[in-house]
């Protein structure tokens, strides 16, 4: 019989969030480069890997960004965010990220139904191939900004809502479904994005 170290934690935390790592400014400057991208309508990917549109699951305005020269003030500042998280909460095998999407709910309706973030299938692109292992959500819009638009995620025992703030990233496992409910009023805007790494073993 195996014996395991009393130090590890096996606790896999549902959700964890992490406030205060950025400044009022470096905030204003994240939403001021987002608020430059363009958007395009947000689709689904199925199991073979293309994105489809399907608007009954999924109706807000994304823009992927890529890391390049100009913004890796950006990706250094989300990889440093991303990996504390990582070694205190759950200690995942990762790989890190290469992009990050920005996501724009504007209007009455719009939303994200229940989904997960890892991508599943065997038809996939090199780059999907990769398991999405921790899913991150950096809030941009202060709560006064809109109404609806809650995050939920689910797990056996039910829906869990974390408080949305902005300057917040809140974290989860990739498998963990959730989803965006619809917006009531106003714009919702965040940035999210999926580290990799090894498949689970």
């Amino acid at each position: 019989m195996n014996t395991y170290p009393k130090t590890i934690n096996f606790v896999t935390y549902p959700y964890v969030f992490w406030d205060n790592w950025l400044s009022q400014d470096e905030l204003a400057d994240i939403k001021d480069y987002c608020s430059k991208q363009v958007l395009t309508a947000g689709g689904t990917v199925n199991h073979e890997g293309k994105t489809v549109p399907l608007a009954e699951v999924r109706d807000s305005k994304i823009s992927m960004i890529h890391s390049n020269s100009d913004n890796k003030w950006l990706f250094d500042k989300l990889l440093n965010i991303a990996t504390m998280v990582n070694n205190r909460f759950y200690n995942y095998d990762l790989l890190g990220f290469d992009y990050v999407q920005y996501t724009e709910y504007d209007g009455e309706g719009t939303k994200y139904g229940t989904h997960i973030d890892m991508i599943l299938g065997d038809g996939l692109s090199v780059e999907l191939l990769i398991p999405r292992k921790l899913s991150f959500s950096l809030i941009l819009s202060d709560p006064s900004e809109y109404e609806g638009g809650d995050l939920e995620l689910y797990n056996g025992a039910g829906k869990m809502t974390p408080e949305q703030v902005a300057g917040r990233i809140i974290a989860f496992p990739s498998f963990v479904p959730h989803a965006v409910t619809p917006l009531i009023s106003g714009k919702r805007k965040s940035l999210v994005f999926w580290a990799v790494g090894p498949k689970f073993k």
